[in-house]
């Protein structure tokens, strides 16, 4: 009997928990694919791929992107080492939540430690002072000022992004509603009559290289 018992909590243990070298794909800054799992790491909240911040000099930045990009540098720049992911749930959207490692480091950690994400308190406090160092030592998110990614996906913005006097950054990236990203600079047909809604996820960019960046691609007209 306690054979038996002893071989079913191995089995239950590599269901959970996998440790093989395998490909990797990154979704975001908090969410990947592993052996064909989606997995939103746990415990912690990136900045949204299309989310923008302010470094010390108040210039703004896509923290978003930047924490993606990260992460796959991370990932390749230790390829050679083994990954493993333990899963505690699977949540409303179909994805695992869990704690993913490569080599000995935990992935999550690792991300808010270097305020490219931060603790989700809201579900555990188990990266709190992961976050307390990356604060103290201006991170990441932490050298400017940053919305957090909660309250982004609500629809909270820099009410001064709608200054263009003070941003000087006039192309317009609007969201159709087929829900494609298109960007209109001064001069195009409907550059005039293109109204910019934040609260929808539109935005105001400084130059093409920014929206194309951001996933939105130039107006035919």
């Amino acid at each position: 009997m306690l054979v038996y018992i002893f071989k079913l909590l191995i089995l239950i243990w590599l269901f959970f928990l996998q440790n093989v070298y395998a490909d990797i794909k990154i979704i975001d800054g908090d969410t990947i694919i592993f052996n064909e799992k989606k997995i939103r790491l746990f415990g912690i909240d990136a900045p949204e791929t299309n989310q923008y911040c302010f470094d010390k000099k108040k210039i703004e930045y896509s923290c978003g992107l930047n924490s993606t990009k990260a992460l796959v540098q991370f990932i390749k720049k230790n390829k050679y080492k083994s990954i493993k992911c333990s899963h505690y749930e699977i949540d409303k959207y179909g994805r695992f939540i869990g704690e993913c490692w490569i080599g000995e480091i935990s992935i999550n950690s690792w991300l808010v430690k270097n305020g490219l994400a931060l603790a989700y308190l809201r579900y555990s406090d188990k990266f709190f002072f992961d976050e307390k160092k990356a604060k103290e030592k201006g991170l990441g998110v932490w050298q400017g000022n940053f919305i957090y990614p909660w309250e982004w996906r609500r629809g909270k913005r820099f009410k001064s992004n709608n200054n263009l006097d003070i941003r000087k950054c006039y192309i317009k990236g609007n969201i159709s509603s087929k829900g494609q990203k298109i960007y209109h600079i001064p001069g195009n047909l409907n550059y005039e009559m293109t109204k910019i809604n934040e609260n929808k996820g539109e935005r105001w960019f400084c130059s093409e290289e920014e929206a194309k960046m951001n996933g939105w691609r130039k107006s035919k007209k």
